[in-house]
């Protein structure tokens, strides 16, 4: 795999970070405007992502391959990964109504928004087939157990309102998943369309991020002390521990590089998206998605460094 691909993708997306910094900075966007485009990234750009993802496939795969796929990230996302959050939150000891949050940001990692642009740059259509489906769980993962976590610990959080599995989210992660199996197939204007309007998500996303770091004090984003010993466990030890156990599942030698490379990236734009939807600690939610993605332009080519040399 092509590190300096990789490395390219994450900068870009690094800058736009950065992009969406000065434009609040200069008063250009206020926190009305974060806030109504929060809502319309997670009920209209990122379910359209994630419906396009699957209409927009050109092969299929074995179905053992597939199976595996799924059976996999469903193990991550809604049992090891959580578990392992939970484990690291204590380790670093976490404050109380934070450690849902800590909890939320080692389950997901950056699986859409960046994991979609570097598996594509790296692998191709069959890497980014792969992608899709983690990125289906991951969305059924999210828009349920991902609450339940974000409101873990503190007080007066928003009760789990069954009403939120009918969230776009969810329902098109379902929808998607129905559509390939069926292998229903939509007019190429459709799909374009949708997938138009669900390629805008990954730059608005880290749009956003920049607008929450606009509220800092960049100092005290550096200065979560709690941080780096938890991204050095999240970013490091913690995909290479998964290696092992992961080789005896997965055959498929793609599907298992794709899947460790997921589980590699930082932490998901999500983090902050949800955390200023549901009430949570945006502001940490911010810091951690910056400082990831910021050590993720080493940690990430070092863990595919490592792995590719045993």
């Amino acid at each position: 795999m092509d590190i300096k691909i990789l490395l390219t993708s994450m900068i870009e997306l690094f800058i736009i970070i950065f992009v969406g910094y000065f434009v609040y900075k200069v008063k250009i966007v206020d926190d009305n405007f974060v806030k109504k485009f929060t809502k319309l990234i997670l009920d209209v750009t990122l379910p359209a992502m994630i419906l396009a993802s699957v209409l927009r496939l050109e092969e299929r795969q074995a179905f053992s391959d597939v199976i595996t796929a799924i059976l996999t990230s469903a193990a991550l996302f809604f049992i090891i990964l959580p578990g392992i959050g939970f484990i690291l939150a204590k380790i670093i000891r976490a404050k109380k109504e934070q450690i849902g949050l800590y909890t939320f940001m080692n389950a997901y990692s950056n699986v859409g928004f960046m994991g979609f642009p570097v598996i594509e740059n790296l692998c191709g259509s069959v890497g980014l087939f792969y992608a899709a489906i983690f990125n289906l769980i991951f969305n059924l993962s999210i828009y349920t157990f991902g609450i339940w976590m974000m409101n873990k610990g503190r007080e007066n959080a928003a009760k789990f309102d069954p009403k939120l599995l009918l969230s776009p989210g969810v329902l098109l992660s379902v929808l998607s998943i129905v559509i390939y199996f069926l292998n229903i197939k939509t007019p190429v204007i459709i799909s374009d369309t949708i997938y138009s309007i669900g390629s805008m998500t990954s730059p608005a996303a880290m749009l956003l991020i920049g607008c929450s770091l606009a509220k800092m004090n960049l100092k005290s984003v550096f200065g979560e002390i709690r941080m780096y010993p938890w991204i050095i466990m999240k970013q490091l030890i913690v995909p290479l521990l998964l290696w092992f156990p992961l080789t005896f599942v997965i055959k498929n030698e793609l599907v298992l590089m794709i899947t460790y490379i997921l589980i590699a990236m930082p932490v998901a734009n999500s983090a902050v998206l949800f955390a200023t939807n549901y009430g949570g600690d945006s502001e940490l939610a911010a810091k951690g998605v910056f400082l990831t993605t910021l050590f993720s332009l080493v940690t990430v080519p070092v863990c595919i460094l490592l792995v590719q040399s045993l």
